[in-house]
Order: C-alpha cells, then sequence, then structure tokens
C-alpha cells in the first residue's frame, strides 16, 4: 500500500484550485460573442413578422449555422466551450435567458397572428436579443467565480 501523506492530498487540492483558477482565466468570452448571438436568435425572430414559412425555415437554419460558427470561434478563442446548460450553478443564467427569450418570440408570434400586430416579432427579437447579451454575460461571470471557488 503506498503512504499518503496530508501534504500530498493538501498539495493535489491546491494543483486542482489551480488548474480551475487558471481554466477561469481562459474562459473569458470575447466581447463580440454574446451580441453575436443575440443577433441571430433577434433575426430569427424577426422573421416571424415576414408571415412566410419558408423565410422562417431559412432563418432558422441560418440561427443554427450562425451558433455552429460561433461555437468554433469560441473554441478557437478560449481552446474550450462550456455548454450552458451543463455547467452547474452558472447553468441558471443561460437557462432564464432562454426561458426569457423564448417567452418573449412565443408572445410576439402569438400578437401577431392574434392580434394582427406585424411589428410584434421585431419587437420580441430585440426583447431576446438583449436578454442573451444579458443573461450571456451573467452565465459568464457566474461560471467563472463557481471555477474559482474551492
Amino acid at each position: 500500500m503506498e503512504n499518503h501523506e496530508p501534504y500530498d492530498a493538501a498539495s493535489a487540492l491546491d494543483l486542482v484550485s489551480a488548474s480551475r483558477a487558471g481554466l477561469a482565466d481562459r474562459l473569458v468570452t470575447p466581447s463580440w460573442y454574446h451580441p453575436c448571438l443575440g443577433g441571430l436568435l433577434g433575426l430569427f425572430s424577426a422573421s416571424y413578422a415576414l408571415r412566410s414559412p419558408v423565410v422562417t425555415v431559412v432563418a432558422l437554419a441560418l440561427y443554427l449555422v450562425g451558433c455552429l460558427a460561433l461555437v468554433r470561434a469560441y473554441r478557437r478563442a478560449t481552446g474550450v466551450f462550456v455548454n450552458g446548460l451543463r455547467a452547474g450553478a452558472a447553468s441558471r443564467w443561460a437557462a432564464a435567458g432562454g426561458a426569457v427569450s423564448a417567452a418573449a418570440i412565443l408572445a410576439g408570434v402569438a400578437l401577431d397572428r392574434g392580434l394582427d400586430w406585424r411589428w410584434a416579432p421585431l419587437a420580441a427579437g430585440l426583447v431576446a436579443a438583449v436578454a442573451t447579451v444579458v443573461f450571456g454575460n451573467r452565465f459568464d461571470e457566474a461560471l467563472r467565480a463557481q471555477l474559482r471557488r474551492r
């Protein structure tokens, strides 16, 4: 049997803490990331104002391709990518931002279809874009703080 002395365990924990802090330092989201993601989501929402299923499907395809491009660019910039829904307690910010954005888009479509407010999907897209930036930044802060905790 190996002899594990207390200072070895403490050293290992210090190494893990230092590694997590280093990762937190690397996970600085580029300033363009959340605005681009919000813009993609806003454009998708705005596509509903045209009331064309073809336009909406094309907008959805552009949104998905744009998201993949953003993930690749983020990985190139930081060396890693963290799924917002699998990031521990920080995921609450990503889920809240997604919920606000989804509610705005659904409300925009409902107001457009139900009350003939053609501008509603445009307003919803703006709300979704702003929510993506605000909640995305909060997610980043929470994730970095979470990684720095021992």
